[in-house]
């Protein structure tokens, strides 16, 4: 029998997966899906319905595997992943286009020799671009408000309104709080405290037994 075409890609030298095992994506619930590149793939143009169907759940699957967007090489957990027979799966593997098109083996951080496809990872990492961006614009608009709202909570805190104008100030206090205190809720009697503390850091004075903070 012919070897069948378009299986695992062998390479000598194994390409090294750019997603490490401890990266996670807890809110990966949907693919940014580009359609136009699945409907005119030679994988889609190519292998039959059956194959179609399997190819398109493992690039699904993908995404819930570590690291994320990669297949085990075994094809016993390959196909108990697509929910076929060992030998069914081994079937569609040895038609001309098999579930496997254009997957290659790939060099995990963690020493794990895997299987990766091109544009499954494309997916990946766009998916964990749009998570670093949300998480950072996350992060400024929670330190705008902080900035925002501590002039106020100073002054209710005995601080003097030069102080709590004073950009310069107003900045150091945010990251002393955030640094020191990040679960604390900035309500007067606590911040009262906190600027006693913060001050005697100020002069290079030990501020923790002092402020009992």
């Amino acid at each position: 029998m012919a070897k069948p075409a378009f299986q695992i890609v062998e390479t000598e030298d194994l390409f090294e997966y750019p997603i490490g095992a401890d990266d996670r994506l807890d809110s990966h619930f949907f693919l940014a899906w580009r359609f136009h590149d699945w409907l005119t793939s030679d994988f889609r143009l190519l292998a039959d319905l059956e194959v179609r169907a399997i190819g398109f759940d493992l690039f699904n699957l993908a995404q819930t595997q570590n690291p994320v967007g990669t297949l085990p090489t075994d094809e016993r957990l390959l196909a108990r992943l697509v929910g076929v027979p060992l030998d069914q799966w081994r079937a569609l593997c040895e038609r001309p286009v098999g579930p496997l098109y254009n997957w290659k083996k790939c060099l995990c951080d963690d020493d794990r020799v895997r299987l990766y496809h091109p544009k499954v990872l494309q997916t990946v990492q766009g998916a964990l671009g749009l998570r670093d961006d949300k998480l950072a614009k996350r992060e400024d608009d929670r330190a705008r408000k902080r900035i925002e709202n501590l002039p106020a909570q100073m002054m209710r805190a005995g601080a003097s309104a030069m102080m709590a104008k004073d950009e310069a100030t107003l900045f150091a206090f945010d990251e002393f709080l955030v640094e020191h205190f990040p679960k604390k809720m900035r309500r007067p009697a606590f911040l009262r405290r906190a600027l006693e503390a913060f001050q005697l850091r100020a002069e290079g004075l030990e501020w923790r037994a002092a402020t009992g903070l």
